[in-house]
């Protein structure tokens, strides 16, 4: 598949909720994360493309106070849930400030939280199709660190097109539905982190990456439909996957899984650095 000439464009997803520097925890691994910390990495390092970024904020303003009763415990509630939405609506004016902050911010998105992250790139998705974007694409969740290096989206991008008819590229790929025991073989790219092409997404998944009957409150039933579903439809549709972590290996539908098994993230023989770019 050839390259294009057009501007990359970045869907940045962050839960409301989220402080804007956090640290997450993956297996025995400390992620340094955040939009924030992002933000600044991607203000530091040159990302060796044009790119655009739209930082899409899912349950903006979803945590009302509500019920508990006149009870201690109840009245202690509803103060906690208060001052949680106070804490989210100063959020939600210093994420308007971002394109302010950050030149290559494009715009702020707000958007409740169907869906989860993948309800958010699919958001960011629909948007690139009404604005009649046709290049690549980067999805991506603030659970990234990073990134640390001048030339960080260019080297994904060579990535995407190194092997031939490739669909997806990430940092990690995972052999395995992990999140179910016991786990059954189906080769996905890990979803923190989704290099692709509008192309490529028109011809695998056509509209919609994810639909609206997706549970937003079932975290697996999300990691079905979106993280594996979209890898899935995609070596269905005759593209490959790949990913930086092992860059010359890129599987098609039916190939050989000739690297490590699993997430690898976890792994204490093949363990790779979480969630880093």
């Amino acid at each position: 598949m050839q390259a294009t000439d057009e501007r990359v464009k970045i869907i940045l997803m962050e839960w409301a909720a989220y402080p804007p520097h956090r640290d997450k925890v993956v297996g025995k691994q400390k992620v340094r994360c955040g939009l924030a910390r992002i933000l600044d990495c991607m203000s530091r390092y040159d990302a060796g493309l044009p790119a655009d970024v739209i930082v899409v904020i899912n349950a903006a303003g979803s945590a009302t106070a509500h019920g508990g009763g006149h009870s201690r415990r109840g009245v202690v509630q509803r103060w906690q849930q208060r001052r949680e939405q106070q804490r989210i609506t100063e959020r939600l004016h210093r994420y308007s400030e971002l394109p302010h902050q950050y030149p290559f911010v494009q715009t702020v998105c707000f958007r409740d939280n169907r869906g989860q992250d993948f309800g958010a790139y699919d958001f960011g998705y629909q948007l690139l199709q009404g604005q009649g974007h046709h290049g690549d694409v980067l999805f991506m969740n603030s659970s990234v660190a990073g990134p640390h290096e001048h030339g960080w989206l260019a080297k994904y991008r060579e990535q995407f097109y190194r092997h031939p008819n490739v669909g997806l590229c990430g940092i990690a790929l995972n052999s395995h539905n992990t999140s179910h025991e016991p786990s059954e073989f189906a080769p996905h790219v890990q979803s923190y982190f989704l290099y692709t092409n509008m192309r490529v997404l028109r011809d695998a998944v056509g509209q919609r990456l994810i639909t609206d009957d997706a549970d937003s409150a079932d975290k697996l039933d999300i990691i079905q439909r979106g993280e594996i579903g979209v890898s899935q439809r995609v070596l269905q549709a005759g593209y490959g996957i790949t990913s930086a972590a092992f860059p010359d290996f890129a599987y098609h539908h039916g190939g050989a899984w000739s690297i490590p098994t699993g997430d690898l993230r976890y792994s204490c023989q093949h363990q790779l650095p979480a969630n880093t770019i």
